[in-house]
């Protein structure tokens, strides 16, 4: 049970042809951008073209795209949809569509399983590969599933102080339709390509355990945000490279991500912030074995919500810290601190910050960042809208 918030429509019925039935060359990698309607309001759609420009630009830059294929669904419509083919020809690039969607055909249930599925064997089909990977462009609220309730206290206000030099983020939007989590990993899972190498989430307070957790089994990588990312979106134009080869080099994304945001600026003001991390989802069971044992350890502090590092706009806050609760609350367990410490390095070996962090939620606020472990937990939250719904998530029942 849990949520980040893509907006999905249906396919064509299972009987259509998506792709061409005659199988290209394997590539050393595919690279899928999934950027699906964003919603009526805060709609992302404008931002996702400025995406997909700058990975034409990279592609150009580079002079082609070598031994990897990219591939790319994106709509213009909550009832239309495309996926097409990038491919570099007389130095431009040139897009070869594959296969246009239309809602009215309802072969599949929205945000389902069956819809993720069978849309990553079309790209499969399309562009086989000896690895794959998924870039995720939308609205993202986390773990937090699709039917619970989360907006925030400061929600209405937020919506009345829009300054109009201040930069969006990717966290409004996106009500319609939303994909959980647990519903993205089967959809994954049951694909021909099974197993990404990496999933991308160009979405906000994604990098949390909860979502790590969940996709242990599709993902050897997740790639995201543990606070809202500007609308803006990751710098393609900078990170392609890597994001684009077989084995990417984690710690230059992070580096390459940091240094843009840095020195970003939107209408002419500096908004020098944001977050990335990189999690090794492989190391998520271990470290859900000695948050196990923390946790029934006995004699743990209460860590009051205003001593810890939040990472979000929300009130009462749902993301924090994970390290920084962890060292609060299992101060008495030096032994068990320690086994925590280890793990938090191989769970999270890449990461990056700027000094404070922005959220667009509570009517744009710059918070400070006095410690950051790249990953957040929702252990610490009060917020009483996402209470039930923690505690049924994979990763809650597995530390419990």
């Amino acid at each position: 049970m849990a949520l980040v918030a893509l907006c999905v429509f249906s396919s064509c019925r299972d009987d259509d042809p998506v792709v061409p039935d005659d199988q290209p060359d394997m590539a050393d990698n595919t690279v899928f951008v999934y950027m699906p309607w964003s919603g009526d309001s805060g709609n992302l759609y404008g931002f996702f073209q400025d995406n997909l420009e700058d990975i034409r630009k990279a592609i150009v830059a580079q002079g082609g795209l070598g031994n990897t294929d990219l591939l790319v669904f994106t709509s213009t419509a909550a009832t239309r949809g495309v996926l097409m083919k990038v491919e570099y020809k007389g130095g431009a690039c040139v897009n070869d569509t594959l296969a246009s969607f239309n809602n009215a055909v309802m072969g599949r249930a929205l945000n389902s399983a069956g819809w993720i599925t069978y849309l990553l064997n079309q790209v499969e089909q399309a562009a086989p590969a000896r690895s794959f990977s998924m870039i995720i462009g939308c609205h993202g609220k986390g773990w937090i599933p699709a039917s619970a309730d989360t907006e925030p206290v400061s929600y209405a206000k937020s919506m009345g102080m829009v300054r109009p030099s201040g930069p969006v983020t990717r966290w409004f939007g996106g009500e319609t339709y939303k994909t959980d989590i647990a519903t993205l990993a089967r959809g994954i899972s049951q694909s021909r390509i099974g197993r990404m190498q990496y999933v991308l989430f160009d979405d906000c307070n994604m990098a949390n355990i909860e979502t790590a957790y969940e996709l242990r089994g599709c993902t050897r990588y997740m790639v995201s945000c543990p606070t809202e990312i500007m609308g803006y979106g990751m710098p393609y134009e900078h990170l392609w490279k890597e994001l684009s080869s077989q084995e990417p080099d984690y710690a230059r994304v992070c580096d390459e991500f940091i240094s843009f945001y840095t020195n970003y600026t939107y209408n002419g003001y500096p908004y020098p912030y944001g977050t990335i991390s990189v999690i090794d989802c492989s190391q998520t069971e271990r470290m859900a074995q000695v948050m196990r044992e923390i946790n029934r350890s006995g004699a743990l502090p209460a860590v009051p919500e205003d001593n810890l590092q939040s990472m979000d706009g929300y009130s009462p806050s749902i993301f924090f810290d994970m390290g920084d609760y962890v060292e609060q609350m299992a101060k008495g367990h030096p032994q068990l601190l320690e086994r925590f410490r280890q793990q938090l390095r191989l769970l999270v070996p890449y990461k990056g910050n700027t000094a404070s962090y922005y959220t667009n939620i509570d009517g744009r606020s710059v918070c400070p960042i006095r410690t950051y472990s790249g990953i957040t937990i929702s252990d610490p939250s009060v917020n009483l809208d996402i209470a039930d719904a923690l505690k049924a998530t994979s990763y809650y029942v597995a530390t419990h």
